[in-house]
């Protein structure tokens, strides 16, 4: 062998040898960080291909540009400028490799499947290599750096989940989701890398404790033992209360499992006062209408399986995981699209509850291309979740028609009979390109352009109103409002699904009277307000008031032309700004705690449950 040949032999081992022992020393650095190193597991004796030194080298050579940690936001974390695996050290670091898999394999407990962390394929890994599988260096330091990767992503997806949620909120509701959300920061991927001696205590450490995420818990793993199990399908009947049937001990056994009936009620197939309570119960949590009888919409919706609750548990836990960056603190509105309420808290206190009409629906099965890789994109009807806060109330509220609604509904109206809906519903017609009043029986609609329409509709103060007599105002990109109505007849409907976006509320007053409250108006304040609303003065100074009200309306009629007067409306808008802006949430919880502190569970009237159940699983 030539000198050249040795000398060149000899250069190559010393780089192998520093590079082992730059690797050796990134061990016992990391070892500060990570905690201690454990030794290799004793039945990677068996490997006898296997040295730490060269694994290093290979983990340190494939952590480049192009490896699987490239862009992971934990790389700098867990494994900095000098890369040392943290799992797959001395082969495989089973103490806390085994802590994980116990965490993931507890998973279903937050309603998420392990699946979604890749539990089973760490599990087949990891039992692929006690087989001795891998006979040489490559295959084996190949599997070994994968797994690596695997269980660094399983580790922070899980604590992700358990902080942030496991899934990303705009995409599985379908894009009209508008709060501002918190991310995970570098303190959170230090607190991992730092725990990750004691993997168990510090995915602990991030699980939710928030006592409605508890009880929901409780209520998923009441039910979760019973996931399998076959239910007998209740036949639909009618049955009054005092009467006999044989579905009777079935309903029996159903409310029992639901929780509406005591775990040590007999079967029975008589149809008793504790078993219609029993029932009523159930539909109450249900949202279904209570009666003394038992019929086919009670009977089919306890024909349900226990999956259904599990996913509706699952989905609501998962909602309740999502990180906003604002959260209710004392004071605050809420409004549950699927359970059609609106609740004003004040001091801690709900101080008032009433129904609500939301954004229409449309069953994606009607419109497939909503639909892709399982998520159901939202309709454009909805009302969107968001937060903001309501700033000002506007008294008397004029409807400016929105353009779409021109196009696809009034264009319609306008060229079968133009006047007759002007004068039906009190509109007035500006042309855009001169912005004064058209009078409508100028307007052939049948020669207007339907998507290029140069006049906008607006529709003036009063109950005829499609606003009501209040709206309430809040910042947000959709132009949506609360409002008042003059279809009350709306909420005597189950499922209010009836706007294009905004939201309508039934007892409008009520809440403008706490907001009132809330920003301290005075009596004088109130007064005037009242006398807004067309109220009689209830004060000497509310009479003199009024009085300058009506000689600054006459000075300002006799001041409009003849032809600004033919579009007189005495009764404008009023904005009233609150000072102490009331902060808003508009939510969508299919299931939630009740009043009682029974779980209740509604319908999910737009389909986005399944987004969330599809994602992790």
């Amino acid at each position: 062998m030539s000198r050249i040949k040795v000398a060149r032999q000899n250069r190559s081992t010393l780089r192998r040898v520093l590079l082992i022992c730059i690797c050796i020393l990134c061990i016992s650095g990391c070892t500060k960080l990570k905690g201690k190193v454990e030794p290799k597991p004793h039945w990677f004796k068996y490997y006898s291909v296997f040295n730490n030194g060269d694994y290093q080298a290979y983990f340190q050579e494939h952590m480049g540009i192009d490896s699987l940690f490239a862009d992971e936001p934990y790389r700098e974390w867990f494994y900095g400028t000098e890369p040392s695996p943290v799992w797959t050290a001395n082969g495989l670091q089973e103490h806390r490799t085994d802590a994980l898999l116990e965490q993931l394999s507890l998973s279903y407990e937050h309603g998420i499947p392990s699946s979604f962390f890749g539990y089973d394929t760490l599990v087949a890994s990891i039992r692929r290599l006690h087989d001795h599988e891998f006979p040489n260096t490559d295959s084996l330091y190949a599997v070994l750096f994968n797994l690596e990767h695997a269980l660094t992503k399983a580790y922070v997806q899980y604590a992700h989940a358990l902080q942030f949620g496991a899934t990303d909120p705009k995409v599985v509701n379908g894009g009209k989701w508008l709060y501002k959300m918190i991310q995970p920061d570098s303190s959170f991927y230090r607190q991992l890398a730092d725990g990750i001696a004691e993997v168990s205590n510090t995915l602990t450490t991030m699980k939710p404790t928030d006592t409605i995420y508890l009880r929901y818990q409780e209520e998923l793993l009441r039910l979760y033992p019973l996931k399998d199990t076959l239910l007998e399908e209740i036949p639909v009947k009618s049955v009054k209360k005092g009467h006999t049937s044989d579905i009777i001990p079935l309903v029996c056994r159903r409310l029992r499992l639901t929780g509406e009936l005591p775990e040590n009620y007999p079967d029975t197939t008589l149809l008793t006062s504790q078993v219609i309570e029993s029932i009523n119960l159930f539909r109450i949590a249900n949202n279904i209408p209570t009666c003394d009888s038992l019929g086919k919409e009670t009977i089919e919706k306890l024909n349900r399986p226990v999956s259904y609750y599990l996913d509706k548990l699952s989905a609501n836990m998962e909602r309740l995981r999502w990180r906003t960056a604002a959260t209710k603190a004392d004071n605050f509105i809420a409004v549950n699209i699927p359970d059609f309420t609106l609740q004003a808290f004040v001091n801690q206190k709900c101080e008032f509850k009433t129904k609500i009409c939301c954004g229409k629906t449309q069953n994606p099965k009607n419109d497939p291309s909503r639909v892709h890789n399982g998520i159901t994109k939202a309709y454009k009807a909805e009302t969107p979740l968001l937060h903001s806060e309501i700033r000002r109330i506007i008294l008397n509220p004029e409807w400016n028609i929105p353009y779409d609604i021109v196009k696809n509904e009034y264009y319609y109206k306008l060229c079968k009979n133009n006047t007759a809906v002007i004068n039906r519903e009190q509109l007035y017609i500006i042309d855009t390109r001169t912005g004064k009043y058209v009078a409508p029986e100028s307007i052939d609609w049948t020669k207007i352009k339907r998507n290029n329409i140069p006049y906008r509709l607006f529709q003036s103060s009063g109950r005829h109103n499609a606003l009501g007599l209040v709206k309430f105002d809040f910042a947000n990109t959709e132009s949506v409002y609360l409002h008042d109505t003059n279809n009350k007849g709306a909420f005597k409907r189950r499922v209010r699904t009836f706007s294009h976006g905004c939201v309508r509320v039934e007892n409008p007053f009520d809440l403008v009277n706490i907001l009132y409250a809330y920003n301290e108006f005075d009596e004088w304040e109130l007064e005037r307000l009242g006398m807004v609303m067309g109220e009689e003065p209830i004060t000497k100074k509310g009479e003199k008031y009024l009085e300058k009200m009506e000689e600054k309306e006459t000075e300002r009629y006799e001041k409009l032309s003849d032809e600004e007067k033919l579009y007189y409306r005495k009764l404008r808008p009023t904005p009233v700004h609150l000072p102490k802006a009331m902060p808003l949430f508009i939510e969508y919880y299919t299931c939630f705690v009740g009043d009682d502190g029974q779980m209740q569970y509604r319908e999910d009237i737009y389909y986005k449950d399944d987004n969330i159940l599809n994602v992790m699983r």
